[in-house]
């Protein structure tokens, strides 16, 4: 390509990599319109080199907010996404080629199947999928109880290819259109142009309407906006009629990983005034919840450990107080067992299973990669021991998938990057859970955008299974999520607590 050529394509690939990294509900619907002009623009010889810059700026403007937990890990990010844009940009530029019949569905199919791909296996990452920038678009979002996000997001996905499939006939159709104005018409032959130009567009928007890309999308869209408003309806009876349990969630706002036993302390006496707090403005709540990792010194190790006394009396106090209350606490806490660390919820249910501790336990599965897991320790040594001299803590993955019970009331505790994936959520559903209490802690990122993209993909897991979730978190976003998506939230980055009434589903 010659040296404009390559211009135009940096900026389009400037605008490509923006408009993605502030997608939102608008912007959603033609975020990958720049894109495909871009595929189209450039050659094969060179789909990896603006793929792979495509997918490293993308994602660099997408989660800036990596930056206040690592550059290495933003740097790692963008490096994995060079490598999957530049197989991405290359399956485009391949479906570019088809006919205009079956361009559209070959353009949304890649796009999708894109998203599926980058959320798979060890490495897998849902944040960015574009389907979850809907998440207030309640209607529109129902069909995830049959096609998860995946048929919403090829929806959107199916926007941004139908409205390339346009903008591309109307170009073809204005390109022949030039003219040369020396001045001597007084202009006219630029308004005549702009006149066809008008005149083409127009022509080209209404023959559009008879095309396959229009009509199928409309027919799409249709479907979806149809299917959610009943399915909206028939949850909603259900939920109307079905029994309640009192449900508080606390945001306690602070990072619990920051800090020696002094803040420790500092933290569960925050949390201890806010549950009492909450007990005295509801006596009928029933179960408490606190963040991931709420209490960082492991209860069930220093309860029975003299040699530590600061830290045993930590515990005891804590014990306790949940052994006086008339109600169930579910905490996150660091649980070593026989060496391993895992990263757990307890449910503890006063006078029952608090002193000695004997609470019901569930360990995190899908942990986060490299901050949290990294299993190839014999494979890459250096990169292991690397990570274990970072600021990182790395876990060990549990091994069931563990179903609570209060009441009747019977619930799963995915906790934090967990309820990210619509596969992990759906096993808890299996075995059982009718709603979601989860437990998370994104206060390390510093940023409200960081939790709200976070806040989008638990949505989806309500709507997915029609069940309500919970979400306790350090510094937000603290939620309630109903069966159909609904949210009521309290404010991030502040001390408060939530108390919802939670349908309990058979």
């Amino acid at each position: 390509m010659d040296v404009k050529k390559h211009s135009e394509c940096v900026v389009l690939l400037l605008i490509s990599s923006c408009l993605f990294g502030i997608s939102n509900s608008f912007t959603a619907w033609f975020v990958f319109v720049p894109v495909l002009f871009l595929v189209k623009k450039i050659t094969f010889k060179f789909t990896w080199l603006y793929g792979g810059l495509y997918g490293s700026l993308s994602y660099l403007f997408y989660v800036t907010w990596l930056f206040n937990y690592s550059k290495l890990a933003m740097a790692g990010v963008c490096l994995l996404y060079f490598f999957y844009c530049a197989i991405l940009f290359f399956a485009l530029k391949c479906a570019l080629q088809c006919g205009e019949k079956t361009k559209f569905f070959f353009i949304a199919g890649v796009f999708t199947f894109y998203e599926f791909l980058k959320t798979q296996g060890f490495l897998g990452f849902s944040y960015g999928i574009n389907a979850y920038t809907q998440y207030k678009n309640i209607f529109f979002i129902q069909t995830s109880d049959f096609g998860g996000v995946w048929f919403a997001d090829f929806v959107l996905n199916a926007s941004s290819a139908a409205i390339f499939c346009f903008l591309e006939r109307f170009c073809e159709r204005t390109s022949a259109l030039s003219y040369v104005n020396d001045g001597s018409d007084g202009g006219n032959s630029q308004k005549n142009v702009i006149f066809k130009q008008w005149q083409i567009f127009y022509r080209c928007f209404f023959d559009f309407f008879k095309t396959v890309p229009c009509i199928m999308f409309v027919a799409l869209l249709a479907f979806s906006y149809i299917y959610g408003i009943c399915r909206i309806y028939s949850v909603d009876k259900i939920t109307l009629n079905a029994e309640k349990i009192v449900v508080a969630a606390i945001q306690h706002n602070t990072d619990p990983w920051k800090g020696g036993l002094d803040f420790y302390k500092s933290d569960v006496n925050n949390l201890i005034a806010l549950s009492k707090e909450v007990m005295q403005r509801e006596q009928d709540v029933k179960i408490l919840v606190w963040p991931e990792t709420a209490v960082v010194p492991p209860i069930l190790k220093h309860y029975f450990d003299e040699a530590d006394t600061e830290r045993k009396q930590l515990v005891t106090e804590l014990l306790e107080f949940f052994n006086e209350a008339d109600c169930a606490f579910l905490i996150g806490n660091f649980n070593p067992i026989q060496g391993d660390d895992y990263n757990s919820v307890f449910l503890f249910e006063g006078k029952k299973n608090t002193i000695p501790p004997r609470p019901t336990t569930y360990s995190k599965m899908h942990l986060v990669p490299f901050s949290e897991y990294f299993p190839y320790k014999k494979q890459f040594p250096r990169i292991y021991e690397a990570l274990l001299g970072g600021d990182t803590h790395l876990w060990t993955p549990g091994t069931e998938r563990v179903v609570f019970e209060v009441s009747g009331f019977t619930f799963a505790t995915p906790i934090c990057f967990e309820d990210t994936f619509g596969s992990d959520c759906k096993q808890f559903v299996k075995n059982g859970a009718r709603a979601f209490l989860n437990v998370s802690n994104d206060a390390w990122s510093k940023s409200r955008r960081c939790q709200k993209q976070h806040l989008q993909t638990a949505v989806f897991r309500s709507v997915e299974n029609h069940i309500p979730t919970v979400r306790s978190t350090a510094s937000g976003v603290t939620a309630y999520i109903d069966t159909a998506g609904r949210v009521v939230s309290i404010p991030e980055f502040s001390k408060g607590y939530l108390i919802v009434e939670v349908p309990i589903l058979r």
